[in-house]
């Protein structure tokens, strides 16, 4: 797998995406990224507590309260009160109706480990350093350097063959931030934020950049002299500067329409559907023009191969999460199904939040969850239609024709012998022309004996507008 970084300057926002053969997993917007507050450390106070939840409401001094439950916590949640001031961690960002979600088990993370203060003397590591022998050396360098039964410590993928004197330089400096935020709990007594992440730059290297990564491209010339010092540290790493805007040159531009598009095509000839609830994501496979295979079996084993290293990529592209469910096209065949499953399992090891596969259910639909803690990509680039409101769904025109002539008849019935109504305006929108007919006009002015103007510059499929003069 060939990984590069393709950095882009436009309007003075920066814009990072990563490409794996050429192709878009991931895209980063610098001003989407700065409203996040996941990873962000607060000075909080309690301001609720709701046994119920067995939960506190949080004021961290951001607009919505967060949300911290009791497990979340690092004392006895029976010793806090009202009123009691707590450092707290964003471990998810909110949305429009939920504040944040908070824990008091703080984690640090540089570019080689995570340092976490109340870390209980653990000592984790990545998954995706399957060496036995490097583990082993892990290991004991994290037995060497936690210092307290409290803190532990997280080797991330990057920490793989760097030396010992490199990893405990990097735990003293996240040791001395941790030593920093506990010294500003000192200096303040209202709800604040303590502590958060490097510049956008710095955070996209630490969590991107590794030793896959065998190109940078910019079109920034500082952007350019910055990159070019990390080839002593990544030696076989390229450092590209292009004369035009770096998204163009990658071809990322075109790419990008899978974000916006709910289908999306195979290769093959297969099509995915995307659906989304707020909970939940379905992906549908659908076989489409695919039809070059002998036999059915084929048919849907290939187009489900397709399907698998595409969904597991649009996964990591829209940052989806919650439960989702997959309706893959039937196949009889056990150790096909096992193969989709190894396959989807093998692409989804690329992406660094955590996915659980519960495998297939009775009904034939592949079961697994993704954490994120952060928002979608769907939730930063798009907001709800204000027709809609999210349904994808608007009223017949007929339905609405119905509706606003009963309403129009059974007012002028009353109006017409109180208020002595001469004239009558609606609105409605442009799709209701083949309904308000001029025959229909002509109808109700002689039934009513009034003048009846019609326009239809109204800008909702749904509703309309009816408005009376004497």
């Amino acid at each position: 797998m060939k990984k590069s970084l393709v950095f882009s300057t436009y309007s003075e926002e920066i814009r990072v995406a990563v490409l794996e053969d050429n192709k878009l997993m991931e895209i980063f917007f610098e001003d989407l990224e700065a409203g996040k507050l996941s990873g962000k450390i607060f000075l909080g106070r309690i301001e609720n507590i709701v046994p119920a939840l067995e939960s506190f409401f949080v004021n961290i001094g951001t607009k919505k309260n967060g949300f911290l439950r009791f497990k979340d916590t690092t004392i006895d949640p029976n010793s806090l009160r009202r009123g009691s001031f707590i450092i707290v961690q964003v471990k998810k960002d909110g949305n429009s109706r939920k504040g944040p979600q908070l824990t008091m088990r703080i984690d640090i993370p540089g570019r080689y480990i995570v340092y976490m203060p109340f870390g209980e003397n653990s000592i984790g590591i990545s998954k995706k350093i399957y060496s036995s022998n490097e583990k082993d050396r892990l290991r004991e360098i994290g037995e060497i350097l936690i210092e307290t039964e409290r803190e532990g410590i997280i080797f991330r993928t990057n920490c793989e063959n760097v030396d010992f004197e490199t990893i405990k330089n990097e735990f003293i400096n996240l040791k001395k931030i941790w030593k920093n935020i506990l010294n500003d709990v000192k200096k303040y007594n209202k709800p604040m934020l303590l502590y958060e992440d490097e510049d956008f730059i710095q955070y996209i290297l630490r969590e991107k950049l590794d030793n896959h990564t065998y190109e940078i491209i910019t079109d920034d010339i500082e952007l350019f002299k910055e990159f070019n010092n990390l080839k002593n540290e990544y030696f076989n790493l390229k450092v590209r500067k292009v004369d035009i805007d770096a998204f163009a040159w990658a071809d990322i531009y075109n790419q990008l329409d899978d974000l916006f598009s709910r289908k999306i095509e195979l290769p093959s000839g297969g099509v995915i559907t995307i659906d989304k609830t707020e909970a939940l994501t379905v992906f549908d496979v659908d076989s489409a023009s695919n039809v070059l295979e002998k036999n059915v079996e084929n048919t849907s084993f290939k187009t489900n191969l397709e399907a698998a290293k595409e969904i597991a990529r649009q996964l990591r592209l829209r940052n989806i999460a919650g439960i989702i469910l997959i309706d893959f096209i039937d196949m009889k065949d056990n150790n096909h199904k096992e193969e989709i499953i190894n396959i989807f399992r093998e692409e989804t090891l690329k992406d660094k939040a955590r996915i659980s596969i519960s495998g297939f259910t009775r009904l034939g639909l592949l079961e697994l969850s993704r954490k994120r803690t952060t928002p979608s990509i769907d939730a930063l680039l798009f907001t709800q239609c204000p027709v809609c409101q999210g349904t994808g769904k608007i009223a017949s025109p007929r339905i609405v024709f119905r509706k606003a002539l009963k309403e129009l008849e059974e007012s002028l019935y009353d109006l017409k012998k109180k208020h002595n109504i001469k004239e009558v305006y609606i609105s409605v929108y442009h799709n209701l022309s083949g309904y308000f007919t001029k025959e229909k006009k002509k109808e109700i002015e002689k039934k009513f004996n009034i003048i009846l103007d019609i326009d239809f510059n109204w800008n909702d499929p749904n509703s309309y507008n009816i408005r009376y003069r004497k």
